[in-house]
């Protein structure tokens, strides 16, 4: 199933852009280096963590949520049974629940899932008081963006319903010189971007991870360094991504 309303679009070290908000956001080039006094990641089981990504030293928030039994089990259930699913719009918050209905497969279970991804709408959408949210819902079979990036846009919230979490880097532990073109064409393994692979974190399933990009205006740190997982051909990842798009 593939239901798309936009055209995509990429640019130089960044992973593509799938809304282009009309808020002109830029990076403030005189953003400082990384401070260590200042840990640049927050992380809390409670959803009320999500407003720290407000905090100028702050590049990446993860709600550390656990689905429940019902619900995870209802999502495997519509990853197994689907070949392919790209779903990509621009929507109100009071949209998607009808949207989605008239688009996945029947099931009792099936309402659970729409409210989980209602609620996650209406949170983005209320934390950067927003009228209308780029949503993107994808089932995927391969790396998307294999390379470690930033984003060049504000904030994307990310959430792996099914399958492996999306990758970051510590600010202590990456080399962003090595960033697109600085990594004269080598894999991130040989490139020098990290110096152990010990040191890749990752979003556990179920997680909800905010990812400041390079565009955010004044922050004390540029755009999170992250990459999509590796993905095996017999894998599948169901990825919920939301973005600016207005």
């Amino acid at each position: 199933m593939t239901v798309n309303y936009w055209p995509g679009s990429s640019s130089g070290k960044h992973c593509p852009i799938l809304f282009q908000p009309g808020r002109q956001l830029k990076m403030n080039q005189s953003a400082i280096a990384f401070n260590p006094l200042f840990e640049h990641v927050q992380k809390a089981a409670s959803a009320l963590v999500m407003t720290s990504i407000y905090q100028p030293h702050i590049n990446l928030v993860i709600w550390q949520r656990q689905l429940q039994k019902t619900l995870q089990d209802y999502i495997d259930a519509l990853t197994q049974g689907l070949n392919a699913l790209q779903l990509r719009t621009i929507i109100a918050p009071a949209e998607v629940s009808a949207w989605l209905g008239g688009l996945l497969p029947e099931d009792p279970q099936r309402h659970l899932f729409i409210e989980d991804v209602s609620q996650l709408v209406e949170m983005y959408a209320d934390l950067f008081d927003l009228n209308v949210v780029g949503l993107r819902l994808s089932l995927i079979n391969e790396t998307m963006c294999p390379r470690f990036h930033t984003d060049h846009l504000a904030c994307r919230l990310v959430t792996t319903y099914h399958g492996q979490g999306s990758e970051w880097l510590q600010e202590e532990n990456v080399d962003r010189s090595k960033l697109g073109a600085g990594a004269n064409g080598l894999p991130d393994h040989l490139s020098g971007i990290y110096r152990h692979h010990q040191y890749i974190q990752q979003l556990q399933q179920g997680e909800v991870g905010l990812f400041k990009g390079d565009g955010w205006i004044n922050s004390q740190v540029n755009g999170i360094v992250h990459r999509s997982p590796h993905i095996n051909k017999t894998d599948k990842r169901l990825l919920l991504t939301l973005d600016f798009a207005e």
